[in-house]
């Protein structure tokens, strides 16, 4: 598994903070991810890579994913859980054939929902442990990885949607 977020210590771990932090990107996110054009949006950075639509659609998958690690360790810590095919879940699912609307849509509902269920953790359940494809983390990690990731992709995407 590929870590995006440094480690904080857990016991300075806020959920509504963390909530927040999330919210913040998707709203700061939206403003210029609705002013791409269906075109734009479906074709790939270059030879190889995904489309905004794919990258988005790369994005709904891992709330999908990390929303249930995040209710699985606040329930059962200690559990090893899964990692996921990235690219075959995106090939699988078909968002380079989706409207960018309803990709857009739908990344945004799904991560409002992780950003209220974030809010709501005990803030003893952060320091939760478990494997996620054999590596151990928090679930305070698992969360502050999870945006930091987010960050990432938006960050690159922005970058060569920019540069059309």
């Amino acid at each position: 598994m590929v870590m995006y977020a440094q480690a904080s210590d857990v016991a300075l771990l806020d959920s509504t903070e963390l909530s927040n932090r999330l919210s913040e990107v998707l709203r700061g996110a939206m403003p210029w991810l609705v002013t791409i054009s269906e075109a734009e949006a479906s074709v790939p950075e270059r030879e190889g890579k995904w489309s905004a639509k794919q990258v988005i659609g790369h994005l709904i998958d891992s709330a999908v994913n990390n929303l249930g690690r995040i209710v699985r360790l606040q329930i059962e810590p200690g559990q090893s859980l899964p990692g996921y095919e990235q690219m075959a879940w995106v090939d699988l699912q078909h968002y380079a054939e989706r409207e960018w609307a309803q990709v857009l849509a739908l990344w945004f509902a799904l991560n409002e929902h992780v950003a209220w269920t974030i809010g709501r953790i005990e803030r003893g359940r952060l320091g939760n442990v478990g494997a996620v494809a054999g590596d151990s983390l928090t679930l305070g990690f698992l969360i502050e990885d999870y945006i930091a990731h987010m960050q990432h992709h938006l960050r690159l995407m922005q970058t060569w949607i920019g540069k059309r």
